[in-house]
């Protein structure tokens, strides 16, 4: 029998996969009750900016930096927003085989990834970043499961006191996003994939009725927006990082 201390290859790459593809189905399209990463971001600045309003693609529409303001509010609101989501039920509803994971995730904590997912990517479109762009959407992909700004950075070879702008990890080949990806499956497998690790979640994550969250996800979810921010403004070395 296999030590389920130590996972192997195979489901480590199956549970990197299974959320870089719902990484990509949360951010680009949406799914079920929620709309994708950019189409929410959009219509939340348009709120804020009325008439004043121009679409992506527009030749009228101001850069993030000449917006600053704006994009700044729009993104608290968003983690106001995200924050909560993260407890209530109405994102888990539709999501449907999205919450089946190469590991036992419980279904409350799967649903919890796909708010902070769209969060991460919305914020990151704001500050100017092509979520349609898979390197991009790693980013806000592993930043949203909870991984560190530093662990981040490593996985794309950025060194501490580089930026990690949008550009850079674009020279990364395409193909290496797959290992990158594998990263965030082990990452997933030491906090939820052991024993152990399953008992501290059931302590820390209240399950009620299939409510995603409570105070620890609530908590984490307005962590990780923050943090988010700061990486995609290349501010990582004072990012704010989740537990």
């Amino acid at each position: 029998m296999a030590d389920k201390e130590t996972p192997d290859e195979g489901a480590v790459e199956k549970t990197g996969q299974w959320v870089a593809d719902l990484a990509e189905k949360v951010m680009v399209n949406g799914v079920g009750p929620m709309r994708g990463s950019v189409a929410w971001a959009e219509d939340r600045l348009s709120r804020r900016q009325g008439a004043d309003y121009r679409a992506p693609g527009d030749d009228e529409r101001r850069s993030p930096e000449d917006m600053k303001d704006d994009v700044d509010a729009v993104i608290a609101r968003l983690i106001k927003e995200s924050v909560a989501a993260a407890g209530t039920q109405g994102f888990v509803t539709g999501l449907g085989g999205l919450l089946t994971a190469g590991l036992t995730i419980p279904a409350n904590v799967a649903a919890s990834f796909a708010v902070n997912m769209r969060m991460a990517g919305a914020i990151a479109h704001l500050r100017g970043w092509d979520i349609r762009d898979p390197h991009a959407r790693t980013v806000a992909m592993m930043l949203a499961i909870g991984m560190s700004a530093q662990n981040v950075m490593a996985a794309f070879g950025v060194k501490i006191g580089q930026k990690l702008g949008e550009q850079l990890i674009k020279r990364i080949p395409i193909a290496m996003l797959r290992a990158i990806n594998k990263k965030a499956g082990f990452f997933l497998f030491a906090k939820f994939g052991t024993n152990r690790a399953a008992i501290t979640l059931a302590k820390g994550i209240p399950i009620l009725g299939g409510l995603v969250g409570g105070t620890v996800d609530a908590t984490a979810t307005a962590v990780i927006g923050r943090a988010t921010d700061k990486v995609v403004r290349g501010d990582t070395l004072r990012a704010e990082e989740p537990e």
